[in-house]
């Protein structure tokens, strides 16, 4: 007995010490006939289904229009309502034209309820009309890189030149969510308009995305973005989920039904489940050092960025990296003045590099002497002091070498004179 415990306790000890082995899941299977899911601090596609095929976004377009409004205006901006809210298809607040709302206000409208009349005020107040705000929309889609799309409308109502793709809009929403106004309003349950000077009750907002609402599909750390829906479009979701700091996009187009809620649920717990994002490298860290100059005074090189990669379980620590420096670094340098870089590497395929750059000034002065902007570190050159002292002996022997010279030869002139 005390034979096959010894041997069960010894077996549990060899156990403990074998490295966990994680299995990534097979890719979902969704309903959805388009997809995609994105890290949303690498921007890393993590799943694809179709993701550039181009589709209807309804009013996940708001989304663009939001993140445009809010740069371009201000949130306490007094918004007059003019015609063109009149006979708006779809969602709506019921806007008169002449009312008075903040931008805030509409914002909230658009974003919560969806309302097309509220995304249409915007266009109005931001880009003069519709039309012009269409172009903004059309630049600032480009600017990040969402090359397959085009906008005609701040709402997205049906047209057949209103279009965009799953990988389009997880680009539209990443930009759109590094912006915390744009964070907050999306991730509000509820909020209130109160009276106006054209509509004498308060207008009560509530969120339609379910992941964020208390529901059968509420999902822990859901926090955006926006619903669609239309005829044409069918089903459309861009969604948005963070857990221990990692935030994960998901876009899903053309579903239907509620499994546009079962189907994004399916892509985010694939997401956490099987991936985890490192930081193999801090903004501002000092990397390595540099030699400059023939006394090889040590300048510390930072980190002019973070670095972060998603990356199966298990294989946290697979990252590789190399530095590579500039050749025949001299003094005088700036702060911040580039001077090498730093490689990543994972599965032997090239992931990114981050410029290395000079943590202080660095100077040099007449006499060699090295030293940084805060003088906390002085070396002297004794190679260059040593040179300009034999300079300046070779200098001193060349004067006494021409002042003899130049006395022997008067004084052998002044010999033969009688």
């Amino acid at each position: 007995m005390k034979k096959s415990f010894t041997f069960i306790m010894a077996f549990i000890i060899l156990i403990s010490f074998i490295p966990h082995v994680y299995a990534i899941e097979s890719p979902p299977q969704i309903v959805g006939p388009t997809a995609v899911l994105m890290d949303f601090t690498t921007g890393q596609v993590l799943y694809d289904k179709n993701m550039h095929q181009k589709m209807y976004p309804a009013s996940t377009t708001k989304i663009l229009t939001a993140i445009i409004a809010i740069e371009k205006g201000k949130l306490n901006d007094v918004v007059t309502v003019n015609d063109d809210v009149k006979n708006i298809d779809g969602n709506s607040i019921y806007l008169v034209p002449g009312e008075k709302l903040t931008l805030e206000q509409l914002l909230y409208a658009m974003l919560l309820e969806s309302a097309n009349d509220a995304a249409i005020a915007v266009a109005d107040h931001i880009g003069g009309n519709v039309q012009a705000f269409a172009d903004m929309m059309n630049k600032k889609a480009k600017e990040i890189g969402a090359n397959d799309s085009h906008f005609v409308n701040p709402n997205g109502l049906p047209n057949n030149n209103h279009y965009s793709t799953p990988y389009d809009m997880a680009l539209i929403a990443r930009y759109a969510m590094g912006n915390a106004t744009l964070r907050k309003i999306v991730s509000t349950i509820h909020y209130q308009i109160p009276p106006t000077n054209k509509f004498g009750k308060p207008r009560d907002l509530w969120i339609s995305n379910r992941l964020i609402k208390p529901t059968s599909f509420h999902y822990d750390g859901a926090d955006g973005v926006k619903t669609g829906y239309t005829i044409a479009a069918n089903q459309v979701f861009v969604g948005s989920a963070t857990r221990n700091g990692h935030r994960l996009i998901s876009v899903i187009m053309g579903d239907v039904g509620t499994n546009i809620w079962s189907d994004t649920i399916k892509l985010l717990n694939y997401g956490f489940n099987n991936y985890t994002l490192v930081n193999p490298l801090e903004k501002d860290s000092i990397v390595t050092y540099a030699d400059v100059g023939k006394v090889k005074f040590k300048l510390p090189l930072i980190a002019k960025d973070s670095f972060y990669y998603a990356v199966p379980k298990g294989e946290e620590n697979d990252i590789k990296s190399s530095i590579t420096l500039d050749n025949n670094i001299k003094a005088p340098i700036k702060k911040g003045t580039v001077l090498g870089k730093i490689d990543f590497t994972f599965d032997g395929k090239s992931i990114g590099s981050v410029q290395l750059v000079a943590d202080e000034s660095v100077y040099k002065n007449y006499l060699g002497t090295y030293y940084n902007s805060n003088r906390t570190t002085i070396i002297k050159d004794y190679g260059t002091i040593r040179s300009y002292i034999e300079l300046i002996l070779g200098l001193f022997a060349i004067l006494v070498s021409v002042v003899l010279w130049r006395r022997k030869r008067a004084k052998n002139r002044f010999i033969f004179i009688k």
